[in-house]
C-alpha cells in the first residue's frame, strides 16, 4: 500500500469513528481554512494544521490606515475569560508602548483575584482567534 493510500484509509477510519461517536469539532482561521479537527472534550484535536495563522494587523482589528500608521511595537492580547467572551487587543502608539508594564499590572490583579484560565500576553505579531464550529449527529 502506498503512503497516500494509507493516509486516506486512516482518514476514513477516523471520520467513521467520529461519526460513531456522533460529534465533530473544528476550528477555522479568519480566511475560512480549517486549522484543526477533533472530538469535543477530547483535549487534543485529532488533526491540527502545521501552518501558523497569519498575524492580525491593526487594520484587520478595525483601525483605519491612518490610525494603524500611528501604532507599533508589541500588542497586548487578552484571551476570552469567564466574564468576557471575545478576544481583545490593545495597540500602542509609536513611542508610547507600555505593553509589558500593562501586562505586569493585569497579571498581578489576576493573581490577587485568584483568576484562572488563559493569561494575557504581549505579542509582536498577534494572530486572529480561530473560529470554532461543531456538528452533532443524533
Amino acid at each position: 500500500m502506498t503512503v497516500s493510500l494509507r493516509l486516506a484509509l486512516l482518514g476514513i477510519v477516523l471520520l467513521a469513528a467520529c461519526a460513531a461517536i456522533g460529534c465533530f469539532e473544528w476550528t477555522q482561521d479568519p480566511q475560512g481554512q480549517t486549522t484543526s479537527f477533533g472530538i469535543p472534550g477530547a483535549g487534543e484535536p485529532i488533526w491540527q494544521s502545521k501552518t501558523n495563522p497569519p498575524p492580525l494587523s491593526p487594520t484587520d482589528a478595525g483601525m483605519t490606515p491612518e490610525e494603524a500608521a500611528k501604532v507599533s511595537g508589541p500588542v497586548l492580547v487578552w484571551p476570552p475569560s469567564a466574564t468576557v467572551k471575545t478576544w481583545r487587543y490593545r495597540y500602542y502608539r509609536t513611542g508610547q508602548n507600555h505593553c509589558q508594564d500593562d501586562l505586569n499590572k493585569i497579571l498581578a490583579e489576576r493573581a490577587q483575584n485568584g483568576e484562572t484560565g488563559d493569561t494575557p500576553y504581549c505579542s509582536d505579531a498577534p494572530s486572529a482567534p480561530a473560529n470554532k464550529a461543531a456538528f452533532i449527529l443524533f
